[in-house]
This record gives C-alpha cells, structure tokens and sequence, in this order.
C-alpha cells in the first residue's frame, strides 16, 4: 500500500518547562529543535513503519527548509512533491510544554501554507493517482481541501484536524472523507455542538466515520470506547495524534484480525514516552509488542 500525506512541514520548537509554566515571567526549561506539522509526522511515523510513503506539502527557499528536506530524505521519505516557496519562509511552530508534558501555549507561523490552494491542488492531481491513501490535515486552506476532497474518488482520504480552529476547514468536506480524527474540542466545532463532550453525540453529529481521541482515556469509534493501550511513562503528549493516525493507516495496511484501532492506539502509547515529536525508534516489532501488551485485556 502507497500513501501520501499532504499538508505541512515545517520546524518543531519545543520547550519544555520543569514542573508549571508560570504566566508572565521567565520560565526555564529545555528547547528542542525536529522536523514538524502534521503531514510530515504521519510521514515519518509510517516510513519507521515501513510503510510506502511521499510527503507533498510547502516550505521556503531557505536553510531551514533545505535543512528539512535533507533530513526527510535521510528517513526514507519521498519529497519530491514538496514545493518550495521564493518569498515565504518556511513554517515553524513553538510549543510551551509544562513538565507533565501537556501543551501550554503553541505558536505558530504558517504563512508559506495560504498559497496550497485550489490551483496548487489542481495542479498536484495527477500526481496523486499511485497512491492507494491520502491523508490531508488543514494546515492546507479550505480551497485545497475542497479540490483534494472532490477528486478522491475511489482513494482513502483520511483527514486529521489540526486544531479546533482549522477543524472548520473540514466542515464542508466531511461527507467526502472516509475518516477524521478529532480530539473532542475538534470533533464538537465541526460538529456545531459547541461545549458537548459526549463522543457518542458528536460521532453521531459528524458526516463521516470518526476516532475521536479521548488523550488518557483512548479513543471513540463506531459507537465503542476503546480504552487506552497505558504507556511505560509520559514525556511529551503532543506527538500522540499524528502517531495515532499514522497506527490506523498501518492497520489498513497490515489487514488481518485486529481493527485498525488497535494499532493507532498502540502508536499513541508508545508516542508519548518520548520527548520527540516522532519516535526515533519506533519499528513495526516495537508496535507489535505494545498491541500484544494492551490489546490481550480486551479478550
């Protein structure tokens, strides 16, 4: 199985801080620089997975993004579908971690992304056609998610939010998608159901087939609560939505008797135990072991 995953690439800023991030004052705290956005973690996370797979997305002529690029080659990624901006520089964002790992404050500068439009999607169709999944996230604009979503034909498309404020970029999509994968707050905008947080009424509400992720409590799909797959320890939660997604296109691929599910949430488990946006480590026998180990108590 091929996949492609379209959307962003850009520089990943972590700081984490030791113990609360106090408002308004000097917080010290350990930085870390690694290759960002979602599309690109998803990409990352299924060539350790030995999954098939080509970034297209948009950075800028500059040594960050040349950096970036140089370092997705070296993991075995194809780029050859990432465009390279002549004016905008390429994107970054900083996260504030406080020392439980929970996200803070992110920041981010996007701007390189607003010209991934309709003619850009246009254009990046025929190249699309090898590819047996699509996984889209809205860093792109609405545009380029409507030209994407309108031309999927008989391709997966797989859709990850991003944000609660980008969700709303899928809203008029969602009826064309195979999947998307909402925390609550993402799956109650797309919804319309501001404040709600019964999963079963915002899968219900959703127009497509849905994994809500529920962070420490796992994850909603087709009427059921999966609980979570209880890693060793937890050092940064961020990265475990994009491994997520990128467990359930390994279960798409993999096939057999475990669900999908299984798979995205093993990912997630062993995502947070390290303080990497990817895991550096991370092996189709590594997951293996973390279903064995979550997936048996569920009979």
């Amino acid at each position: 199985m091929k996949v492609v995953c379209i959307g962003g690439a850009h520089i990943d800023s972590k700081a984490v801080v030791d113990g609360e991030v106090i408002a308004g004052t000097s917080n010290p705290a350990t930085m870390t620089r690694t290759p960002g956005g979602v599309a690109c973690n998803v990409a990352r996370n299924l060539t350790r997975l030995e999954i098939d797979v080509a970034l297209v997305a948009r950075v800028g002529d500059d040594p960050q993004g040349k950096g970036l690029l140089d370092a997705l080659r070296g993991e075995a990624i194809d780029v050859s579908g990432v465009d390279v901006s002549p004016t905008d520089p390429t994107a970054s964002y900083l996260a504030l971690l406080d020392g439980s790992g929970s996200l803070a404050v992110g920041i981010a500068d996007m701007a390189v992304y607003a010209s991934m439009d309709a003619v850009w999607a246009e254009q990046l169709l025929p190249s699309l056609d090898e590819y047996d999944v699509w996984v889209v996230e809205t860093n792109l604009p609405a545009e380029g998610l409507e030209v994407l979503s309108a031309a999927r034909g008989d391709h997966v498309l797989v859709a990850d939010p991003v944000s609660v404020e980008k969700s709303r970029r899928l809203i008029p999509v969602l009826d064309r998608c195979d999947l998307v994968f909402p925390d609550l707050a993402e799956a109650a905008a797309m919804a319309g159901l501001r404040g709600s947080s019964d999963p079963d009424e915002l899968a219900s509400a959703i127009p497509c087939r849905s994994v809500i992720t529920l962070g420490g409590e796992g994850a909603f799909v087709d009427g059921e609560h999966f609980p979570a797959i209880l890693p060793d320890r937890i050092a940064d939660v961020t990265g475990a939505g994009d491994a997520g997604v990128a467990g359930w296109v390994f279960g798409l691929a993999r096939g057999g008797a475990l669900p999908a599910i299984a798979w995205s949430l093993a990912a997630s488990s062993l995502a947070v135990e390290t303080g990497d946006s990817v895991r550096s480590d991370l092996s189709v026998s590594r997951l293996e072991e973390r279903v064995a180990r979550g997936w048996d108590v569920r009979g």
